[in-house]
């Protein structure tokens, strides 16, 4: 079963890891975004190929220390990519305690007690806990295929070093090398991992592939300064919501909100001061619109909220709400008090396009202005 030669396999699966990571480590520097982990996810297969580079020399010492502390290092290295990629904290202390522990138990084995058996078994251990942190990591914090593909790799990866190490005093000999003997096992503990880290790779490239779409997603609905949807965005909402109204008979408000003087408040105290007050007052209408409401930046100043399935009054009870807290909202770093004028409305029979709906909605807005702003009317 392993008459081909187990070295060349495991230094192509390594060269290939390398590219692998290469790439990843290319996104990390021209990714239009900062993605967590991208590094690590990098470094790793270039840590795997300097502990092939060292196995292969078969020096004792040098295998025992150097290239099981290179393929350990690696592998930690893949857990911390992975950890920081699905924003969960990562801390090296632990980590680089076992592996301290782990390699000085082996350098004790291999120098004052020589024995293979008890190597392989404090390794294979070690390096067990390690991939099943990773699988834990994976089962709990990730979804979809990539993640199914890691989570496939390095749920085998765990049960083979399992197996190899809780079997060693069975199939090995206290003089036993790594490339030694004929057994399946042994092949199959080698093998696993060249292509278990080849597989976590291809699943965390297919990972940042999804993040740069969903980061490139969001640029391009979502307001830049205040986070709110952007024009386009929060329109194309509205279509929608109109398709439902013809369609259903599932009736809408729009509410077209107007921060009063705001050109004042940028003419006195700055722009700097006026785009934290957007945020700000953006962030207080967010928490006050219900969840399946949607609200967008219009233009400068002005914002649109959609909220489906309301009517006049229920519309008109949420309009007065967002305005009084716009009004209370406490003063936060030498801010400027701001309010807010709204002009609302409900789609109504006969209207055929969103405009007509949101050209009401701008003529309340007028109406609450030419009122003495700071008020919410309606367009009937």
């Amino acid at each position: 079963m392993t008459s081909f030669d187990l070295r060349s396999f495991v230094l192509l699966a390594a060269l290939q890891c390398v590219v692998m990571g290469t790439v990843l480590l290319g996104l990390r520097n021209n990714a239009p975004v900062p993605i967590p982990g991208l590094r690590f996810w990098g470094i790793a297969p270039l840590l795997a190929l300097v502990s092939t580079l060292v196995y292969g020399l078969q020096g004792e010492l040098s295998t025992v220390t150097v290239g099981n502390g290179f393929l350990m290092g690696a592998t930690l290295a893949l857990l911390a990519g992975t950890r920081l990629f699905l924003g969960r904290p990562w801390r090296w202390r632990p980590w680089l305690v076992l592996m301290a522990l782990c390699l000085s138990s082996l350098l004790a084995f291999a120098v004052i007690w020589p024995d293979y058996r008890a190597r392989m078994l404090i390794f294979g251990l070690s390096m067990a806990v390690i991939c099943a942190a990773h699988v834990r990591t994976i089962a709990l914090y990730s979804r979809g295929l990539p993640s199914r593909l890691m989570l496939a790799a390095m749920g085998w990866q765990t049960l083979v070093l399992l197996a190899r190490a809780l079997s060693t005093y069975w199939i090995d000999s206290p003089a036993t090398g790594r490339f030694d003997g004929g057994s399946l096992l042994q092949a199959v503990y080698i093998g696993t991992y060249s292509c278990s880290i080849l597989v976590v790779l291809v699943g965390a490239q297919l990972m940042v592939n999804e993040r740069l779409r969903e980061k490139f997603e969001y640029l391009a609905t979502h307001d830049d300064l205040t986070g709110v949807l952007n024009r386009r965005a929060i329109m194309r909402r509205i279509d929608q919501e109109h398709q439902h109204w013809l369609n259903e008979g599932r009736g809408y408000a729009l509410m077209l909100l107007d921060l009063d003087f705001f050109k004042r408040i940028n003419d006195t105290f700055g722009h700097h001061v006026g785009d934290q007050t957007l945020i700000r007052i953006t962030m207080a209408l967010t928490q006050g619109l219900r969840r399946t409401d949607s609200l967008g930046r219009y233009g400068g100043e002005e914002f649109i909220a959609l909220l489906p399935d309301t009517d006049m009054c229920a519309a008109l009870t949420l309009a007065e709400r967002l305005r009084k807290m716009v009004e209370e909202m406490p003063l936060v770093g030498g801010e400027p008090a701001c309010t807010v004028s709204i002009g609302l409305t409900v789609v109504q029979g006969g209207e055929n396009t969103p405009e007509a709906v949101l050209l009401r909605a701008d003529r309340a807005l007028y109406k609450a202005k030419d009122a003495g702003r700071n008020q919410v009317a309606i367009a009937q």
